[in-house]
């Protein structure tokens, strides 16, 4: 019990020391808008993406139907090299907005901060709902796909043997057929 407290202590802890981190720093409005923001923009990305792509079993309970299948393999394209622009444009905007934080004033390197802050925030809403779609619609084709969770999935199979982890339904069970009696 005290081991538990104590971790649970070590975690809050940790999490107090880089909030008042990032408090500190002047791109601090900059990350609190793009707290607040980007979640609401990565839902509405992907639900365009969706219908953008044709992959509207993405967002359904249920498996693709034959003629979805046939979107996907031209989607799983089109969404890596979307993921790779918006990984590459996140990579190239956070550390200007964070360098030139956006001020009041219209300076030219307050002018560069609204822009860069600007577009990383719409780069990494980009790269959470393109990522997302990628890794949702992939399950449904493949439960081992991607790559990174279909060695997650098998590792924890083999650590416990127990079939949910590779996403698949259990085996039927062998009805026992009826002796016919003669």
């Amino acid at each position: 019990m005290v081991e538990l407290l104590f971790i649970i202590a070590f975690i809050a802890w940790v999490v107090v020391t880089v909030l008042q981190y990032l408090a500190g720093l002047a791109a601090a409005p900059t990350l609190l808008v793009a707290a607040l923001t980007v979640p609401i923009l990565a839902v509405w990305r992907s639900r365009v993406l969706i219908r953008r792509a044709h992959l509207e079993f993405a967002s359904a309970r249920r498996r693709p139907l034959p003629p979805e299948r046939f979107y996907w393999p031209s989607a799983r394209r089109r969404l890596g090299r979307r993921i790779g622009l918006a990984t590459f444009a996140a990579l190239a905007a956070w550390p200007v907005a964070i360098a030139w934080p956006a001020r009041w004033s219209m300076a030219a390197g307050s002018a560069t901060g609204w822009a860069a802050a600007a577009m990383a925030i719409a780069s990494l809403a980009e790269l959470a709902a393109a990522l997302w779609l990628y890794v949702r619609a992939s399950q449904l084709f493949d439960h081992l796909a991607p790559t990174a969770l279909g060695w997650l999935r098998i590792g924890l199979y083999r650590l416990s043997d127990n079939h949910e982890f590779l996403g698949e339904e259990p085996l039927p069970r062998r009805k026992s057929v009826r002796e016919s009696i003669y």
